[in-house]
C-alpha cells in the first residue's frame, strides 16, 4: 500500500492544536501565496505586514474554527481579507501595487506587450475607483475565481448583494474604460 502524500486541513488542523510544529509550518506552506495575494491587492506596498499578521491571527485564534461554518480556505481567506482592510486602513493610503513587466517570450511583439501593460494599467485603475464593497467582490470573483458563495461568506454579505456588487463594479469599470476608449478590448476579457 502505498503511503498518502497529501493531508487535509482538517488532519493538519487536529495535529495543529495538539501542538506540532510542523503541521502548523505546512499549512503556513500550502496557503501563503494566496494569504500575499489577499494583502497585495488590499493593503498593497503593506502587504507583508498584512500577510505576517493574518497567520498571526489565524494562529492565536485556531481553536476558534470548528469546520461547521466552511473550508478552512474560507476562513482564512476571509482573516486574509479582514487583516489586510485593517492594516491598509490603519496606514492610510498606499502606493499601489504595479507588477514588473514579466520576461518577453518572444510570442508576442514589442507593440503588443506594451498595449497589453497599458491595457493592465487602465483596469486597475478603473477598479480601484469602485467603491471599496464593490472593488472588493469584484476582485475575489474575477481576480481570485472565488465562488458567489465564497465571496459571499469572506465578505460576510448575502449571495445576492454580492451578485449586485459584482455586477454594479463591472459596470462601472466598463464605463470608465470607454470613457477612456479601450472598453471593448477589454470587455472581452471580462
Amino acid at each position: 500500500m502505498k503511503p498518502r502524500l497529501t493531508t487535509s486541513d482538517d488532519e493538519l488542523l487536529a495535529a495543529c492544536r495538539a501542538g506540532d510544529g510542523d503541521a502548523w509550518r505546512r499549512l503556513v506552506e500550502r496557503y501563503q501565496d494566496m494569504v500575499f495575494s489577499v494583502a497585495r491587492r488590499i493593503a498593497g506596498a503593506a502587504a507583508e505586514d498584512a500577510a505576517q499578521e493574518t497567520f498571526l491571527r489565524v494562529f492565536r485564534k485556531l481553536h476558534t474554527y470548528r469546520g461547521d461554518t466552511g473550508k478552512f480556505s474560507s476562513w482564512l481567506y476571509r482573516v486574509a481579507y479582514n487583516v489586510s482592510c485593517d492594516v491598509a486602513t490603519a496606514r492610510g493610503p498606499v502606493a499601489e501595487y504595479t507588477p514588473a513587466f514579466d520576461a518577453w517570450d518572444g510570442a508576442a511583439g514589442p507593440e503588443e506587450v506594451v498595449a497589453s501593460a497599458e491595457y493592465a494599467r487602465l483596469a486597475r485603475g478603473a477598479l480601484a475607483s469602485l467603491r471599496p464593497d464593490q472593488r472588493h467582490a469584484v476582485e475575489l470573483y474575477y481576480l481570485f475565481h472565488r465562488s458567489y458563495a465564497d465571496v459571499a461568506a469572506i465578505m460576510a454579505l448575502p449571495a445576492g448583494t454580492v451578485k449586485s456588487h459584482i455586477h454594479r463594479g463591472k459596470r462601472a469599470i466598463l464605463a470608465a474604460l470607454a470613457a477612456r476608449g479601450v472598453a471593448r478590448e477589454l470587455a472581452e476579457e471580462m
